[in-house]
């Protein structure tokens, strides 16, 4: 779904990072990701693309939880999962992904490049996302997977959790696997 215009700027490029093993470095991804999105949610081409995906899935005005939904659900079948290189931890650049799925249809990248992608596109619409950073096996120190969480007290004043995890392509976007712990950062 183009936003029916080309980008017209420099195409920002893919920023490599060293950065600490475990923990440390997972939480010195984080802060990356979080600064990135931040910054990448002002923009112009951003926002158009936010809003083409809200009206595609016809979402209702205000209805938030639909529009958390609708997308996290444009990031799972746009964006295919892949692997950073070896050794090397790779944060996208948001904007880089926006342009790639305007001019290819598609782009790739792994949970924490998603992870970034959707924070930023929420951002842009005025959500307040957070990262979930999750392990899965007990007794380890690193997270093993990012994804992004949402809370809506739009509808009846009950606050409601939207989980977006869209590397999960074979279930429904709000699905969350279980895990054996985790954190919640606030973008």
């Amino acid at each position: 779904m183009p936003i029916n215009k080309p980008y017209i700027g420099k195409i920002p490029k893919v920023h490599n990072y060293t950065l600490s093993d475990g923990l440390q470095g997972n939480i010195e991804t984080i802060q990356i990701m979080k600064r990135i999105a931040r910054y990448r949610s002002g923009n112009s081409f951003i926002r158009a693309l936010a809003l083409k995906v809200l009206e595609h899935y016809q979402v209702d005005s205000q209805n938030h939880v639909l529009e958390a939904l609708a997308l996290g659900d444009f990031v799972k079948n746009k964006v295919i999962y892949r692997r950073d290189p070896t050794y090397i931890e790779q944060v996208q650049d948001p904007l880089k992904i926006a342009i790639d799925i305007n001019n290819d249809g598609i782009a790739y990248g792994d949970c924490d490049d998603m992870a970034t992608f959707l924070a930023t596109l929420l951002l842009s619409v005025g959500f307040m996302p957070y990262f979930r950073a999750v392990r899965y096996e007990p007794n380890v120190s690193n997270y093993n997977h990012i994804y992004v969480v949402v809370y809506d007290t739009n509808w009846g004043g009950i606050e409601k959790r939207v989980v977006l995890d869209p590397i999960l392509k074979r279930y429904k976007i709000g699905t969350e696997v279980p895990h054996y712990n985790g954190d919640e950062f606030s973008v």
